[in-house]
């Protein structure tokens, strides 16, 4: 468990560091401690909960390492983008077993980019980051590839979405959900991007909504999507419903101070949204806690937001200290409840990590013949 709590304290005591440091050695900072995001996410070895059925990509791209097209078709499109990532570190004529591991890194990389762009623009960046660490870090990115790729895209459009970016924040969730098509969901906040929306602009959104309407429709994207709705309505999710309480959390104390985080929050709408949406999913747990589990964890962005703005606008340093204290706290009670009494934190469990723990995963090995 060593690995996840380094992740946790790294952040958390910079937070609390009483050194203070420049903008540009911040950023260093922040850059060395992405980096070892990635590396640990992305060379990570037999750790998750879905790491048998990544390596079923990487079969699939290699029996169609010459057919690009069926490499699309396989895709469903609803993961056309990780197949071709797939597939083309299958091209790279790397050895069977490193391919896995380039294909990590990348996505690792996509999410730690997002992450770390958006604590940035945070208040307090380095409790951002501390509060990603616990789940959205070390349960999602190292468990969920796909899904965590697909967040790194949000994460990574909201760290740049105001008023004339929409069309960047658009570009970069499209792209995202070729990764998850779960994320296009997401596509509507840049509606609040703006302060206030002129009724000329309202055309350009259905057109917008309708044109990629059509892409799914052309694409059989619906078809297969329904699939998975139909599917994934039956599954139950254990953990579900703390997952969308830590959501609520962070909004109700926000409330309590909301006039102030207001004067500080340029976003206030797409945190507010956000925030509405969230309460919507307590009700929506009944219907089906896997699928509000899923959709549910692109608005653990609300946790990241909320926290460091409901420490900065404390009045005091003693307040924001005691507050500081409590949100750290929390996280890491959550970390250790999570990897000591979850019910599949066995798959995380011990982090092992490419060079120092690994073995050839696939294709298995040949019979050496005794006669020869």
């Amino acid at each position: 468990m060593w690995a996840y709590w380094l992740l946790f304290l790294v952040p958390a005591g910079i937070h609390f560091s009483p050194i203070r440091v420049d903008k540009n050695v911040n950023y260093v900072l922040m850059a060395l401690v992405g980096l070892l995001g990635i590396l640990m996410i992305g060379l990570r070895y037999e750790v998750g909960g879905d790491w048998e059925p990544y390596l079923v990509y990487l079969e699939l791209a290699d029996e169609f390492k010459d057919e690009i097209g069926k490499i699309l078709s396989v895709g469903n499109a609803n993961a056309i983008g990780y197949m071709v990532l797939n597939w083309l570190a299958v091209n790279l004529g790397l050895e069977s077993h490193y391919e896995i591991y380039a294909v990590n890194l990348v996505c690792a990389a996509i999410f730690m980019v997002g992450l770390t762009k958006y604590c940035r623009k945070q208040p307090m960046p380095w409790l951002a980051l501390a509060v990603a660490m616990p789940y959205m870090v070390c349960c999602v990115a190292m468990g969920y590839t796909r899904q965590a790729t697909a967040l790194g895209f949000l994460f990574w459009g909201l760290s740049f979405l105001r008023p004339g970016k929409e069309l960047k924040f658009i570009f970069l969730i499209l792209f995202g959900s070729t990764f998850h098509l779960s994320l296009i969901v997401t596509l509507p906040i840049i509606v609040f991007a703006r302060e206030r929306i002129l009724l000329v602009y309202y055309p350009f959104f259905v057109l917008i909504v309708l044109g990629i309407f059509s892409i799914i429709q052309t694409l059989g994207v619906y078809e297969n999507y329904e699939a998975i709705y139909n599917y994934t309505i039956t599954l139950y999710s254990a953990g579900a419903q703390i997952r969308a309480y830590m959501n609520v959390l962070p909004i109700i104390v926000a409330l309590f101070f909301w006039k102030r985080i207001k004067r500080i929050s340029p976003d206030y709408k797409i945190i507010k949204w956000l925030s509405i949406a969230t309460f919507f999913c307590i009700p929506l747990l009944s219907y089906s806690t896997t699928m509000v589990d899923r959709f549910a964890l692109y608005l653990m962005v609300v946790q990241v937001a909320l926290w460091p703005r409901v420490v900065a606008v404390q009045r005091t340093m003693l307040n924001r200290t005691i507050w500081s204290t409590m949100i750290i706290g929390y996280y890491g009670l959550v970390l250790f409840v999570w990897f000591n009494y979850a019910v599949h934190a066995e798959s995380w469990l011990p982090y092992r990590m490419w060079p120092f723990n690994h073995e050839l995963m696939y294709p298995a090995p040949i019979p050496m013949n005794p006669e020869t």
